[in-house]
């Protein structure tokens, strides 16, 4: 039975295609619902994706409407991701010490949000070596920034340190989650050539310098010396060859682009949504696929 079977069937004698989406404002250019629905096709699954843009005062309406329309999981992108979490009914242990949403579970009725940024970042790395243990690296204090030091305390990095603009938005991190872990967080100013040096374990661009802007980078130096054992990951993803990458790989370090952390944080939404295991590759290929565009 094909694809298209299988949605016949769902409409004509039940139960009806389970319903998913993604909001924020603005959503052009978020490859989310083609990657989702590719990986449905896949396993054959009469579900839909759809992506929609939220007017910034009707946050509140719109969650409503879903809980109204019985969607069974949503995504959350900028700029609701902070300001969705009063509309839920619960939050997972990483979106309550990350402070912010980015996925959201149907249980009976009950809204649950969580934050996959950071697990998608996490697992992709770990693909390379475990973080236990590791001193970090971490450029930028936005979103995917907090999400990411948020899951490498909780996987037990040694030590991360938060380099960025604003001093401020990296101490605000850092006291969120001070009593909740043992990692040794600080913060110090991204300045003009700031110094890179090789005695870092991890070290994660974690801002969107770069992102559709092949030659952006950072104003960073990097010091000599051996980086062999070092990781370099950009959360950007298109393009996946960063600039920031490329300056890492030639000082010898492993290069984790942000391909993986977009596959694997939607894998895992995937998953918990429909309690079978993600299409990685699919999934892959289908964002891969959608960058040409």
């Amino acid at each position: 039975m094909i694809y298209q079977d299988y949605d016949v069937q769902a409409l004509m004698t039940g139960p009806l295609a389970r319903l998913y989406c993604c909001i924020g404002n603005p959503v052009v250019g978020n490859p989310t619902q083609y990657m989702m629905e590719e990986a449905f096709k896949a396993l054959q699954l009469p579900y839909r994706y759809l992506t929609m843009n939220v007017d910034q005062n009707n946050l509140k309406e719109a969650v409503s409407g879903l809980r109204a329309l019985n969607f069974s999981g949503f995504n959350i992108t900028s700029p609701f991701k902070v300001a969705s979490i009063e509309s839920l009914d619960a939050l997972t242990e990483s979106a309550s010490l990350i402070g912010a949403v980015n996925c959201v579970y149907n249980k009976e009725g009950r809204f649950t949000g969580d934050n996959t940024d950071g697990k998608g970042f996490l697992t992709s790395v770990s693909e390379v070596r475990d973080v236990s243990g590791m001193k970090a690296l971490v450029f930028g204090a936005g979103g995917a920034a907090r999400a990411i030091i948020c899951e490498l305390a909780l996987a037990g990095a040694d030590s991360i340190t938060i380099v960025n603009r604003s001093v401020e938005k990296g101490k605000a991190i850092a006291d969120s989650v001070k009593n909740k872990v043992q990692t040794d967080i600080t913060c110090v100013p991204l300045t003009q050539s700031f110094t890179v040096t090789p005695d870092y374990d991890l070290i994660v661009q974690a801002t969107s310098v770069g992102l559709f802007d092949a030659q952006s980078r950072l104003p960073l130096t990097w010091e000599d010396g051996d980086y062999s054992s070092c990781i370099a990951s950009d959360v950007v993803f298109n393009p996946t060859d960063t600039r920031f990458l490329q300056e890492a790989e030639e000082k010898g370090c492993t290069a984790v682009d942000g391909l993986g952390m977009l596959v694997y944080q939607g894998a895992i939404a995937f998953t918990e949504w429909t309690g079978r295991k993600a299409p990685l590759s699919v999934m892959k290929d289908a964002l891969v696929q959608a960058f040409t565009y």
